[in-house]
């Protein structure tokens, strides 16, 4: 018999096994994670499932979460410490939201991503959000029964991305962001209302490099997603345009953005950088009782007039973002690559809060309504 032929059975043996299996039963799914800063240490939260344990042919599933934090000097200490309290070794591959107490975000949040990054089974794929108040407050919120803590947080950006409030970053996409020049990010911004034991979408957090510097309300977290080029489709956006009509219904519009054209023009006059953002906005107007629309007039004067509002509030947005030294538009970005000299002659990080940064957004609505 040809000893090659008793070969194979051994290969297949040894190709079909597993050198680096981790089972289950050995391992505690974390799927929400938090991080706070207490005093000089970093605080970590995570909600640990608590499991009831079926029948020989059933499978365990979770019932509810249990709260546990502990303490470290850096983000992986404060993890080792937790593994004490654990009785199954934790594994954070499959975290899907990272939650970041404010007061931590203002000290920087890059030790955090960077023991996230560095471990080869690190959730990437994680949304990061920032909490007013503080993580574990965040994550000892009660929901529904056969909801997991992860699920709500989950479903909760998930639905504010769909409403044009905030777009949704994670880990992977965060991190070089932080290690580059001339572009900043912003991620959700939550506050926890105690009453209704529910946590509510305040806008965006907007980051100096990796560091927490202000934030953007609702309409201007819109706003940035126009500036941004943001190709989610109907995009939506409540409008006041009137005060002269009783019923205050009557005095907004609602529209949708259908579709953007952005281009970033850039001036340089005696050493003065200036920068225009300049947008194109086709609209649909989804509803607006004062006006059928049927008269072109009408369609005419009220695109004039959100067009007018619309312009006013990304001037605003642009302010503020300066203000908190925030190009999350990626203009020094795009000065680098395109205009290479003028950008190394430049302190990007101290001229951007002054440069003169102009938005000029024209609108033309395509849509009136089945009513005209």
């Amino acid at each position: 018999m040809d000893r090659r032929l008793l070969l194979i059975p051994i290969l297949s043996l040894i190709l079909a096994s597993c050198w680096d299996q981790r089972l289950l039963r050995d391992n505690s799914l974390i799927l929400a994670i938090g991080y706070d800063q207490v005093d000089n240490e970093i605080m970590t939260t995570i909600a640990h499932p608590l499991t009831a344990s079926g029948g020989p042919n059933q499978i365990s599933a979770p019932q509810r979460s249990e709260i546990l934090s502990s303490t470290g000097s850096s983000a992986r200490d404060a993890e080792v410490h937790m593994e004490q309290k654990v009785p199954e070794k934790f594994d954070l591959s499959k975290v899907k939201v990272i939650l970041i107490g404010e007061k931590l975000a203002s000290h920087g949040i890059f030790p955090i991503l960077d023991s996230t990054y560095r471990d080869l089974r690190g959730p990437l794929n994680a949304k990061i959000v920032v909490i007013k108040e503080n993580a574990k407050e965040g994550l000892s919120i009660r929901v529904r029964e056969a909801m997991t803590i992860s699920d709500y947080y989950s479903e909760l950006l998930h639905t504010s991305e769909q409403g044009g409030i905030t777009k949704n970053e994670n880990v992977q996409e965060i991190f070089p962001i932080t290690l580059s020049e001339g572009k900043d990010f912003v991620v959700p911004y939550l506050t926890i209302e105690k009453d209704e034991n529910k946590a509510k979408v305040l806008g965006v957090a907007m980051f100096d490099s990796d560091k927490f510097s202000g934030t953007l309300g609702l309409k201007e977290s819109s706003m940035l997603l126009v500036l941004s080029d943001n190709k989610k489709k109907n995009l939506p956006f409540n409008i006041k345009i009137s005060n002269k009509h009783k019923q205050e219904l009557d005095n907004f519009v609602s529209i949708q953005v259908q579709n953007i054209k952005r281009k970033i023009k850039f001036h340089n006059k005696d050493g003065l950088v200036k920068a225009t953002v300049k947008i194109d906005l086709k609209l649909a107007v989804e509803e607006y009782p004062p006006d059928h629309l049927s008269k072109k007039s009408k369609v005419e004067d009220l695109n004039k007039r959100i067009e007018r509002h619309l312009n006013l509030l990304a001037e605003n947005t642009i302010k503020k973002m300066q203000e908190a030294n925030c190009d999350a538009l990626g203009i020094g970005q795009r000065l680098k690559a395109h205009h290479y000299q003028i950008w190394k002659s430049l302190d990007w990080n101290q001229i951007y809060p002054d440069i003169p940064i102009h938005a000029e957004i024209n609108t033309e609505i395509i849509q009136q309504g089945l009513i005209n």
